[in-house]
């Protein structure tokens, strides 16, 4: 009996899930016949045409993923997630950091850290000397802002003792990355131009982005965290990523009921998934080594490249920062009684064993946020292996230490330094490229100033410190600092009783107003005062913190000239002229020239003021009293014909007739 479609339709559909025996027996047909049917069946699709198929399908999922990949580029899903960026407006001839980059790694975060507002050419000049800076939140500066940042004071002072060369310094350092962001980070660092590398990292290997024991992980096997590093500059696998993060935390939401997110909390407590790693235990070894490897991996494509690289020791505060979680184990003792004993011992006087056991209790503590004395041993074996020099960091914050005990003296917590050991680091970076002879092979003495002048004149005010106060005041009011079930109300008894506290806390709560913003509202707060010199520190700081922006010079130069300090003014004027000409700069400089004899000098600075504002009577003036002393009394008569025209009153133009007429006359 032959088969019906129907029942031919059946075998088709389900002979590879269920035998020819049962098939036959759901049909009531004879079992050779189903046999004879799957037999034409084979015959009918040959081998070759299964895998021609196969491949077919597969051709056409590509395309499909290309397709998406496209689509998704075109309206950029996800956003520019560069490293650098075109700087916008008038800085359109730089670069900057992408402030979003760093999306990359927190995927489950909302507030992310973002890298400074350091900008480079994207031409490289000739006489170009080009630094990048990788490293988490010491190396960005924390928690101060970029003119704190140790790169920031770095760059002036090379700045100044390399006159001759454009010395730029890109921090890209950020706050709670570890080493595999650094080694991502890379290649886009070498694409453009580097110089030299100088890196400070380390302390963050456990709990930042995709850290062994991070709420930003993706799991503990290094391979698998640089696949997905490399995976995630496809938009079709971040579009998969959000998808898959939605869905559980959907999940989570329905069965916490949306408790787990404490408003509180701090990003350090955020990214804490592992609390309790035992010294040596399995998890501290594996950090150890994703450290090790990373590094490793850094050093060997910058050597590579022939670029520079300057690794510095890591520092932290093993004096007054108590270990946060003790535990004891069969090898090693509770990180709690170390501490004691080193207490015990310092109180004796027995400074060298105090020291080593305040190391020891830093080395014990389970709570991995100061990395061990290991991480130290790692940088130095690496460093000697690729001849790369290292910052001593630790014997100079020793050194200005009391008894050599890191402690509260240059710290603010547990590794962050305060604004005396920012410069500190400065200095240890500066002297460190001094010895090992970067950018050239002999400095100028002449040409270096001390850390102790850069440091009485650096652009920092208290409204800087006050607002890094309130960042630590506001970390060290959540988890580790205070049990994790306590809600943070360190802000909640802040009283400001000064102009500057109120503004600090207003920087902190509202998010859009700046520190920057907060600096010209306390310099006009001065200037309306008639306190000019304050008003200057505001600006002063503001050119640190933005040195790119002409106004802060100007404005800041103003100051100085009410006062007036024509000598302080005159570089800053200077300076201005580098990122902008403009008639301010120019009349000033030739007035400041003039008023100190230098009349040839100021000639040029003024015309060139005249040149762009020509109905400025100050100018006018100026410029015609400047060619009566270089004995150009024709130019001088006509400039001064010039400002009666522009302005008949104006104070001393009849007196400079008179003695231009004089003069003519004899």
């Amino acid at each position: 009996m032959s088969l019906t479609k129907k029942q031919k339709r059946y075998i088709r559909k389900n002979h590879s899930k269920i035998s020819k025996n049962r098939i036959s027996k759901h049909l009531a047909v004879e079992q050779n016949e189903v046999e004879k049917y799957l037999q034409t069946l084979q015959t009918k699709i040959s081998p070759g045409k299964v895998w021609l198929f196969r491949i077919i399908a597969l051709i056409l999922s590509i395309l499909f993923l290309i397709l998406v990949e496209v689509l998704l580029r075109v309206v950029n899903y996800g956003g520019n997630l560069d490293l650098f960026i075109s700087a916008s407006g008038a800085y359109s001839d730089y670069k900057t950091c992408n402030p979003y980059v760093t999306r990359r790694y927190f995927s489950t975060q909302s507030n992310v850290p973002d890298p400074s507002n350091d900008i480079f050419l994207k031409k490289k000049p000739e006489n170009g000397y080009r630094i990048f800076v990788l490293g988490g939140s010491t190396a960005a500066g924390y928690p101060y802002s970029e003119n704190l940042m140790f790169s920031r004071i770095l760059n002036h002072r090379l700045s100044e003792a390399f006159p001759n060369k454009n010395i730029e310094i890109i921090n890209t350092a950020t706050a709670a990355i570890n080493s595999y962001t650094l080694l991502d980070f890379l290649d886009e660092i070498l694409e453009n131009e580097p110089d030299a590398i100088l890196i400070y990292a380390g302390h963050n290997e456990y709990y930042g982005a995709y850290g062994i024991a991070s709420a930003e992980s993706i799991g503990k096997f290094r391979w698998i965290v640089l696949s997905y590093l490399k995976l995630n500059q496809f938009k079709t696998f971040v579009l998969i990523r959000d998808i898959v993060i939605k869905i559980h935390q959907f999940i989570n939401n329905i069965f916490s009921n949306g408790s787990q997110f404490d408003p509180t909390a701090t990003l350090m407590e955020r990214l804490v998934a592992d609390q309790k790693i035992a010294y040596q235990n399995p998890t501290y070894l594996l950090g150890l080594n994703q450290f090790r490897k990373n590094l490793n991996a850094i050093l060997k494509k910058s050597t590579e490249k022939a670029v520079s690289v300057l690794v510095s020791e890591l520092v932290s505060n093993i004096r007054d920062q108590r270990p946060f979680i003790s535990i004891k184990t069969e090898q090693y003792p509770a990180a709690a009684e170390v501490y004691r004993a080193a207490k015990i011992l310092e109180n004796e006087k027995n400074y060298s064993k105090a020291k080593d056991k305040y190391y020891q209790a830093k080395d014990l503590d389970a709570l991995r946020f100061r990395a061990s004395e290991e991480f130290n041993e790692i940088i130095n074996e690496l460093c000697g292996n690729y001849n790369v020099p290292v910052v001593r960091l630790k014997s100079v914050f020793e050194d200005f230490s009391p008894e050599g005990l890191i402690g509260n003296n240059l710290m603010l917590e547990h590794l962050h330094p305060n604004i005396n050991g920012y410069f500190k680091m400065a200095d240890a970076f500066f002297d460190a490229l001094r010895e090992s002879k970067f950018i050239a092979e002999n400095w100028d003495d002449s040409k270096i100033r001390s850390s102790s002048d850069i440091r009485k004149s650096w652009g920092v005010t208290k409204l800087d410190s006050l607002y890094g106060d309130i960042r630590i005041r506001v970390l060290k009011g959540g988890w580790p600092f205070k049990p994790k079930s306590v809600p943070n109300t360190s802000l909640r008894e802040y009283r400001p009783s000064t102009k500057a506290e109120s503004l600090a806390i207003k920087i902190w709560t509202d998010k859009k107003y700046t520190l920057e913003r907060g600096h010209v509202e306390m310099a006009e707060y001065y200037k309306k005062r008639n306190q000019y010199y304050k008003s200057f520190r505001e600006y002063n700081s503001l050119i640190c913190l933005t040195p790119y922006n002409i106004s802060p010079y100007l404005e800041g130069a103003n100051a100085l000239i009410n006062i007036p300090r024509y000598s302080e003014a005159l570089p800053i004027l200077y300076k201005s002229l580098e990122l902008e000409k403009s008639a301010y700069a120019y009349k000033w400089i030739g007035a400041i020239l003039l008023e100190t004899g230098k009349k040839k000098e100021a000639l040029p600075y003024l015309e060139k003021a005249f040149e762009m504002n020509p109905d400025d009577a100050q100018v006018i003036y100026n410029l015609s009293g400047a060619y009566a002393l270089n004995a150009n009394y024709k130019e001088a008569m006509q400039m001064l014909d010039k400002l009666y025209q522009i302005d008949p009153n104006f104070p001393e133009a009849d007196i400079l007739k008179k003695q231009l007429d004089q003069v003519v006359k004899n």
